[in-house]
Formats: C-alpha cells, structure tokens, sequence
C-alpha cells in the first residue's frame, strides 16, 4: 500500500477549492463597480480569509494579483517608546516587497534600487564588444602602422588572412564597425541618464544616499512619484495586503488609500485599468466604527470553525483514518469546544495520526493521548514545561495532595 493512500495528512495552507457562495458574489460585486478599490476581507484568526480569495482565485484566472505580506517581519524591530511600529518602516517593507514582485523592465526609470545578477553569458558578450571596439579604434587611427606590421608575420596563411584587414574597403567596414559600437554606447548612456538620472547623484563625502536608510521619515511622503511609479507600473489588477492587523498601525491603512487614491488618478489618465487594494485583516483591528472610513467595501468571513460546529469537524477528520471509533463521544464533545480555530483542529488531528502510530500499543489510552495533544496545541510552552517537571499543569498535579 502506497504512503498517500495509507494516512489522510491535512494541509495547514488556504485551500483554493472550497465552497464560496455568497463570497463569491460579494467579490464580483467589487470587480463591477470601479469606484471599490480599497476592500478589507475580514474575519477572526484561521477564520478562512486566504482560503476564500485562493479560491476566488483559482475559479477567475483573468484577473492578476500581487500579495505583499509582513508575516515574515520580526514585529520588535523599528517600534517607537510606546511600543508601536514606526510607520516609515511598515512604508518601507511593502515598498520592497513590490519592487521585487516587479519586472525591472517594467520599472526602468525607478531609482529604488534591485540588485540583479548578471550572467555569465552577458559578461562575456559585454566584454567582446568591447574589444572588438578598442581593437577597431587602435586599427582605424594607426592603420598604415597596421599595414606595416601585417607585412612583418612570418607565418604566410595568417599573413594572407591579415591582410584583407589592410585594403581601403577593410578600413571602411572597420569605421562602420566602430560607429555601430559607439552608438551603441551613446545609446545605453542615453538611456541610463533618463531612466536613472545617473548624473544627478552627488556623492556626499564618498557615501551614497540609499533608500531604505534609518530613518522616520514617511517614504511614501519622500519618494512620493516613485511609490506612484512602482503601483502604476505593477502587473496586477489587485494588490493583497496580508498580515498588516499585527502591528496596530492603523494610520498605515489611510496612507495606503492615498495611495490608491493617487495611483487611479494617474493610471486613469494612461488609459489603465483600476488597481483595487485588498486587506485580509481581523475583526478586532479597529475598535471603533473607524474601519469604514479606510475601506470602500467590507467583506466578513464566517469562521469555518467555531465552537458550535467543531465536533461535527472533528469526526470527518478522525473518521478519514479510522479514528472516530477509538474515542468516548463524550470526551470529543467536550474536547471540541476549546477548538475553534480549523488550521488548529487539521494539526491537532495530523499530530495525533503521527503519535497514534509512533507509540501504538495495547495500553494506550486514546483519550488521554489525544488531550494531551490538543492541550499541546493550545498551549505549547506549557507543554514543553511540563516535560521538564515545571509549568502550570505541573504545578497542578503536583500539588494534587494538597489540593484533595
């Protein structure tokens, strides 16, 4: 029997096939007005927000998007006294997150700047036509020393070969030659001082200004027609914000409609398409009324998971790999209304299959070992205290005796 076919191991990542119904409309709603271009699709932790755009996603592929997420962003780096996150930094991670989700093609005339690596096969064509320039210059302005010097090689086939370079029409094509190359040249000069503005910089005491330096200014401020550059350029008809709700910024969400706001204006004078900004936030984010005034259109998801359904979950995945009938339904009952959350039930049940069948003997209490799994999952560094005799649960048993 094949691995696959023997255990039924869930995902932890947003499935692209699920039911959307009503989101679905709710979604075309948005691609059919075009004055909704700042959306907030929200909903609880694990309620199902990236699992309902992916499959969005994957039933209209004519539309292209673009994420920039922040999950990856140590949250104590670039906090202020009072603990919150400086805005220029947050600026200043979605800022580089785009320019690298942008062709640089698209982009010639940014001077944010992306490193690219050059091939070996590039270095190689760059350098022999800048040979081939130099020897043709060397040959054109000293060409009767040339001529002169072809007459001298003693080898007679290499000499014949040489010296068609010595006829008038030789130094023709070699000025043509060299003509071509020099405009060439001229030409990527050209290009770069209009795209870059190469000549403008000024070097300050032999150090270069960079974005991205240490600094509280806000960059879609400072680098205003760059920001409008980068969203105008990007290939995209939605851009999704994810994980922005965990740094307690709100002003970021209003910086980022100007932008929006901004960018329209232009794309609408280019004769582009509207660009719609996506936010999958939580629901707690804004404790007032405030969040319907930075977004045009709200989207709420409904847990897939919450107390009152869980058990029913919780039998469908034990019953995948013949587990249901190993439990008290009693003890499920009870066990399901701490687990409210569906990436949390699918690896609570992928960590009991693994337990189940790493120490599968007779005197295994199965309810027991799935509590303490689940109790695993709630919380873990408990967990991981209370196998080294410290914690609360510990602490609990512990001081049973006294307790009684």
């Amino acid at each position: 029997m094949s691995h696959n076919s023997k255990y039924r191991f869930e995902k932890l990542t947003p499935i692209s096939n699920s039911e959307l119904g009503i989101y679905e409309d709710a979604i075309d709603f948005v691609f059919e007005n075009d004055d909704i271009r700042n959306v907030a699709i929200s909903g609880a932790y694990g309620a199902g927000k990236s699992s309902v755009l992916e499959s969005y996603k994957a039933k209209h592929k004519d539309k292209k998007y673009v994420h920039v997420s922040l999950a990856h962003f140590n949250e104590n780096v670039g906090r202020d006294e009072s603990g919150t996150v400086k805005e220029s930094v947050l600026e200043g991670k979605i800022l580089n997150q785009l320019i690298h989700q942008i062709s640089s093609d698209r982009i010639p005339q940014t001077n944010f700047k992306v490193k690219k690596s050059i091939t070996h096969k590039e270095t190689l064509k760059a350098s022999l036509l800048a040979l081939v320039f130099v020897v043709s210059i060397i040959v054109f302005m000293l060409f009767s020393k040339w001529s002169a010097l072809v007459e001298t090689v003693n080898i007679e086939w290499l000499r014949i070969v040489l010296q068609y370079t010595t006829t008038s029409e030789a130094r023709l094509v070699i000025g043509l030659v060299m003509v071509l190359i020099g405009y060439h040249y001229v030409y990527k000069i050209i290009q770069a001082q209009q795209n870059r503005h190469m000549f403008r910089k000024l070097s300050v005491q032999g150090n270069e200004i960079e974005i991205f330096e240490e600094s509280d200014d806000s960059y879609f401020d400072k680098y205003l027609n760059e920001v409008l550059y980068l969203f105008d350029n990007v290939d995209a008809d939605v851009i999704v914000f994810e994980d922005m709700d965990r740094f307690d910024a709100n002003r970021i969400f209003e910086r980022l409609r100007e932008v929006n706001t901004l960018t329209n204006l232009q794309r609408k004078e280019d004769g582009k398409k509207v660009i719609r900004f996506f936010y999958l936030l939580r629901d707690d984010i804004f404790v007032s009324k405030d969040r319907t005034k930075f977004f045009d259109y709200i989207i709420p998801v409904v847990p897939v998971v919450d107390g009152s359904n869980s058990y029913n979950q919780f039998i469908s995945h034990l019953k995948k790999n013949d587990l249901y009938e190993k439990f008290d339904e009693g003890f499920l009952q009870g066990l399901s209304l701490y687990v409210d959350d569906m990436r949390l039930l699918k690896n609570i049940c992928n960590e009991f299959l693994i337990y189940y069948n790493r120490l599968n003997t007779i005197e295994l209490d199965y309810n027991k070992m799935m509590a303490l799994i689940v109790y695993k999952n709630l919380f873990p560094r408990d967990f991981s205290d209370l196998q080294l005799n410290r914690g609360f649960v510990f602490a609990l048993f512990d001081q049973k005796g006294n307790f009684i």
